[in-house]
């Protein structure tokens, strides 16, 4: 990821990692956050939908010839978004965009999401029962294009897949009713590709390329964090980043302190009391109190002796303050 921005000062950083950790810390443990939830969390906001299209469209010669087709800034969510068709359930998000200025009037295209993060034979068998529910059942005949958001841990390649394969060559060109693009998030985008764009999106995308490599994650999404807390220091901001942090415990629930901005190689010399430190400090204080306790309770005996035995109360006084 590549920053516009000047040399953060060292205040920055220490505040930036503070609130992180707070962050961190308010995750429930136990999270449900898989990963189709979160392309619905990240995604389902058509601005960040568009930036996701246009960063692939870079790499993607077909996804940019689709784009050209099509109004970027009419890209708007259907109702179908987040809800369940009576049939089979609804995708995993589901867009319409006007085709640009010069075509017929008020030509749309439906755009359909899909997520998966594994290997799945049956993704355009099931792509076609969404176009059949989500678009023809409603009248709407009007081009789909089907994107398939892939991040899974191995590559996959669905479209690379003969359609009707265990039939006779003469029936493999029957195509689909749609159109389908792939987007493989973990290796179709580099973290060079990703600048000059929202901090949402670096965070979401930093994510889900990273789900599958802990270490990795650990270092990108710091850094993802960092920018997203500089430039929208917001509860939007703040709970973005919670909703990522839950996306990661949930594949890896216990790697809460490994993440955390509080190991020395991370903010060392930086000026304040990580949260290790302040355990051990809070230890090291706690023994201290203690161990005064323990003195004051044996001084208060060794006082008491000592009046019993007749020994002035100025002597005895005189003789603790040369302890």
């Amino acid at each position: 990821m590549s920053e516009n921005e000047t040399e953060t000062p060292e205040s920055v950083i220490r505040d930036i990692a503070k609130e992180f950790n707070v962050i961190a810390d308010s995750v429930e443990d136990g999270s449900n956050f898989t990963h189709d939830r979160f392309l619905r969390f990240a995604f389902a906001e058509p601005e960040r939908m568009a930036e996701l299209l246009t960063l692939f469209s870079r790499h993607n010669p077909t996804l940019k010839s689709f784009l050209e087709t099509i109004d970027l800034k009419t890209l708007r969510g259907t109702k179908e978004n987040f809800s369940s068709d009576k049939h089979v359930g609804s995708a995993d998000l589901v867009f319409e965009a006007d085709i640009k200025q010069g075509g017929t009037a008020a030509l749309y295209v439906g755009i359909v999401v899909e997520h998966k993060s594994s290997e799945d034979k049956s993704v355009m068998k099931q792509i076609s029962e969404y176009y059949h529910h989500l678009f023809l059942e409603r009248k709407a005949d009007v081009p789909v294009v089907a994107f398939i958001v892939y991040n899974g841990e191995d590559a996959w390649n669905p479209l690379s897949e003969t359609h009707y394969a265990d039939y006779p060559e003469f029936y493999h060109d029957i195509g689909y009713p749609f159109k389908a693009i792939l987007l493989d998030v973990g290796r179709g985008i580099e973290n060079v590709d990703m600048k000059d764009i929202s901090p949402f999106t670096i965070v979401a995308l930093t994510a889900m390329k990273y789900i599958w490599n802990a270490e990795q994650f650990e270092i990108s999404f710091r850094k993802a964090a960092m920018h997203l807390l500089r430039w929208q220091n917001t509860d939007k901001g703040r709970d973005f980043i919670k909703q990522a942090l839950s996306y990661f415990f949930w594949k890896w629930p216990y790697k809460r302190e490994d993440l955390k901005m509080d190991r020395p190689e991370i903010v060392a010399n930086k000026g304040y009391e990580t949260f290790a430190e302040h355990f051990v400090n809070v230890g090291i204080e706690k023994g201290v109190e203690q161990e005064r306790e323990k003195n004051d309770a044996r001084d208060k005996k060794i006082a008491e002796y000592l009046r019993s035995k007749g020994v002035p109360e100025d002597v005895i006084s005189g003789g603790f303050a040369l302890k």
